[in-house]
């Protein structure tokens, strides 16, 4: 059974965020989830899912929240506004020039935070290979890694021990870390097809094999990557460690 775990106080996710004194998270009081526009293939196959992920995040947390999600090219100077940007696509895309790579790294390099979805529900898909050029041609000496489930992602809101997602092709979330942050992340499992909803309240795409259950599991990852993008490690200090562990032993029996 998934608990949430207890924390603070989400003001302090609201002090925190607004006191972080990075260029990309500077300036803005509600959040805003800002999808990346890109050239060739499909930077926008699930259309409803940022706002329906928001819609989650205001009823579930006290962060407030702009309802409709942005779009934002890398080369936008309001990139540098926002902790977190978005990425999602189910084809193979042209390369991102240089330049524009450069921003990116910067942007991430600065405290920015990018989560990367694929939503071709194959594996090895051409979005897939298209993403995995990109990131190595982003960070040439730090590859990609599985993200571990000792990672502040899995406890940032919600205490979980499993990654979800529409369709479960890989069982675990990778993603490039510098100095101890992670900076980047990459889920093949059609996060968003699970978060997304329509203006009538129905989903729009049906869970792969996991039903409800599932569903939820997937809305709670994505509800803790925004929660890890604004706070990032904080819950690693000795106040919750204690707590986190205990919940750890009782929901993960060996």
């Amino acid at each position: 059974m998934q608990k949430l775990i207890p924390t603070l106080g989400l003001i302090l996710v609201l002090v925190i965020w607004g006191q972080i004194s990075s260029p990309a998270v500077a300036g803005y009081s509600s959040l805003t989830l800002p999808q990346i526009l890109y050239q060739g293939g499909n930077d926008n196959p699930r259309p409803d899912a940022l706002r329906s992920l928001l819609a989650q995040i205001s009823r579930r947390t006290s962060i407030e929240v702009n309802r409709e999600p942005i779009t934002l090219k890398l080369t936008d100077p309001e990139l540098f506004r926002h902790p977190f940007i978005y990425m999602g696509g189910d084809e193979e895309f042209d390369p991102f020039p240089e330049k524009d790579l450069a921003i990116l790294r910067n942007y991430l390099s600065y405290g920015g935070f990018l989560f990367i979805d694929d939503s071709s529900v194959r594996a090895g898909s051409a979005f897939d290979a298209s993403v995995r050029k990109m990131i190595a041609e982003l960070f040439p000496q730090n590859p990609l890694q599985k993200i571990s489930r000792n990672h502040s992602i899995f406890r940032s809101f919600y205490l979980l021990n499993t990654v979800s997602g529409r369709s479960i092709i890989r069982p675990y979330l990778e993603g490039i870390s510098i100095k101890g942050r992670t900076v980047l992340m990459l889920s093949s499992n059609d996060q968003s097809g699970a978060w997304s909803r329509n203006k009538l309240g129905h989903w729009n795409y049906d869970v792969i094999a996991g039903g409800y259950r599932q569903r939820q599991l997937a809305i709670r990852l994505g509800i803790n990557i925004i929660m890890y993008a604004l706070t990032l490690d904080y819950k690693k200090d000795m106040v919750h460690l204690p707590i986190i562990l205990e919940r750890l032993r009782r929901y993960n029996p060996k």
